[in-house]
């Protein structure tokens, strides 16, 4: 099974992937590591990585027989949408969002939560930023799962993500490998 979960900055994309992750034994892989890498001489804390060498990477993910993958909608990587057999769309309320994305920046700044970035004001305002061009469409992100009505799944809180975890839980066709399914 082929699964990409695409969404707003703070919209839950990482934790869900990595609950789909455990409940299905898929791999789970977290888009924004493709494209940094970290650096903590550079003032954001990472830099990308050669195109090439992303590229490489998003397709070794693309060869995989199964995956979970997650990001917030790059044209870059249009082609696990495609070849996925569900695109989760997360769309969670504004207000949740906003309170996702001030709570992580505090658990980033004070140490309690990892990151691939420096939790800099400036970033801060990025992540709003970023949030504000989802919501327009401006990043072109709803427009690009629009592409995938036939096999998306839009959630919209926590008692529909549950739901669908549950779902997958019940379901004993959702197996880490295909031949592991198709016994």
């Amino acid at each position: 099974m082929k699964i990409y979960i695409t969404g707003s900055v703070a919209s839950g994309k990482s934790t869900l992937a990595r609950r789909i992750s455990q409940i299905t034994k898929i791999p789970c892989y977290h888009l924004d590591e493709v494209v940094h890498i970290p650096a903590p001489e550079e003032a954001s804390g990472n830099k990308k990585r050669p195109i090439e060498e992303r590229d490489a990477l998003f397709h070794d993910i693309l060869n995989s027989p199964d995956y979970v993958m997650e990001d917030a909608g790059r044209v870059c990587f249009a082609e696990g949408m495609h070849q996925a057999d569900i695109v989760i769309l997360l769309e969670i309320p504004l207000f949740i969002r906003k309170k996702r994305i001030i709570t992580r920046w505090l658990k980033q700044k004070t140490g309690l939560e990892k990151c691939i970035y420096k939790p800099t004001f400036s970033m801060l305002r990025a992540m709003f930023q970023w949030v504000g061009d989802y919501d327009s469409g401006a990043d072109g992100t709803k427009a690009l799962a629009a592409q995938f009505d036939e096999k998306k799944v839009v959630l919209h809180n926590n008692k529909e993500i549950k739901v669908y975890l549950k779902t997958l839980s019940d379901n004993p066709s959702h197996k880490s490998t295909k031949e592991e399914r198709e016994t």
